[in-house]
């Protein structure tokens, strides 16, 4: 007797579902490490898991915040910060309860933009549409509809696991932002750490706090080492025959182009495998390396890619990226034939 949830009962358009970030590539990486073999997750942008420190100041006051409690001790001073037990205090007088409160839709940011701009909350929508354009002038800050993202889940903050963001919509008519936001609400409540996060992210330590410094001090370092590492893997990409990488800036991905002679496509079609798919499999199986294949996000047809993180340690990438480029060297040497292609 077939049953609705039975494979063939199932809606077609969840059966054609494709993630490639944790599909084909991510699942062998993970067999191969069960293995025994060292892996090299490029495929996730998830920061800290490949190394990068967490910025002290916000986890500082998470922790506070976490476990409150803390604040009741004599001795709290000695061990956190003036500012961040000052801005534990203040949100946990946001939130009854504490952490485990369900607590309403990014108030905490809102709470921030509001204090920050000496705004009223009810000013809050007015000033985020007018915020992205208004140096742009004319009729473009008034007609171009425009939605911005931004989120403490990557870049110098990298805070993956605690998944704080927002989004903020530009000339987008009132009754189109009531549906957007219905159907965000059908999510229910984001968590409340995250909100914390993001109330950091926008309002962080200013001149003069005493973790001012520090601050500043860790968000340089890791933002250079960025840019550095991302000047290692580009170099490294359009040192390798028949692959072209343009310079990785505002994101820490890079997504270089390889140009995948014949045989390999043919190599591809006989094992049943899309050509980049096919690549980044020999790839993972040789260097240990995990990416994601160009084709899970789309691409031009004949056009191939791969998608690589720049987030390992800034030590290891020399290492990695002569890695990837013995393995490109032999993987072309092995399928292309003389006049085909190269890198221009």
């Amino acid at each position: 007797m077939s049953r609705p949830l039975d494979y063939e009962n199932l809606n077609e358009n969840v059966k054609k579902c494709q993630y490639a970030v944790r599909g084909e590539l991510y699942l062998r990486a993970s067999e191969l490490q069960k293995e025994g073999k060292k892996i090299i997750f490029t495929n996730v942008g998830n920061p800290h898991a490949l190394g990068q420190k967490p910025l002290t100041f916000p986890r500082q006051v998470v922790a506070l915040c976490q476990a409150p409690f803390l604040l009741d001790d004599p001795n709290v001073e000695l061990v956190f910060p003036a500012d961040a037990i000052a801005r534990a205090k203040h949100y946990l007088s946001l939130t009854s309860g504490g952490l485990g409160n369900v607590t309403h839709y990014l108030i905490l940011f809102f709470e921030k933009i509001a204090t920050y701009f000496k705004l009223p909350s009810g000013y809050i929508q007015q000033l985020l549409r007018n915020l992205v354009l208004m140096d742009m002038g004319g009729n473009i800050s008034k007609e171009l509809q425009l939605v911005s993202f931004h989120t403490v889940s990557k870049g110098y903050w990298g805070e993956c696991g605690q998944r704080g963001g927002y989004f903020e919509m530009t000339n987008i008519p009132p009754k189109t932002a009531e549906e957007i936001y219905k159907v965000t609400c059908t999510s229910h409540s984001p968590n409340v750490p995250g909100q914390i996060f993001l109330g950091l992210m926008v309002n962080p330590p200013k001149p003069g706090d005493i973790s001012y410094e520090r601050f500043v001090r860790e968000s340089k370092g890791i933002l250079e080492s960025l840019r550095r590492r991302a000047q290692i893997v580009t170099d490294g990409f359009n040192s390798c025959r028949n692959v072209i990488c343009n310079f990785t800036e505002g994101a820490m991905y890079s997504f270089p182009q390889i140009r995948l002679p014949p045989k390999a496509i043919e190599a591809a079609k006989n094992a049943g495998k899309v050509p980049d798919v096919f690549y980044c499999l020999k790839l993972l199986e040789a260097t240990g390396i995990s990416t994601v294949p160009g084709s899970g996000f789309g691409q031009k047809e004949g056009v191939f890619h791969l998608r690589t993180t720049i987030l390992p340690a800034e030590e290891d990438m020399p290492a990695i990226m002569a890695s990837f480029k013995k393995f490109n060297d032999d993987f072309m040497e092995q399928y292309e034939d003389y006049g085909g292609y190269l890198r221009m």
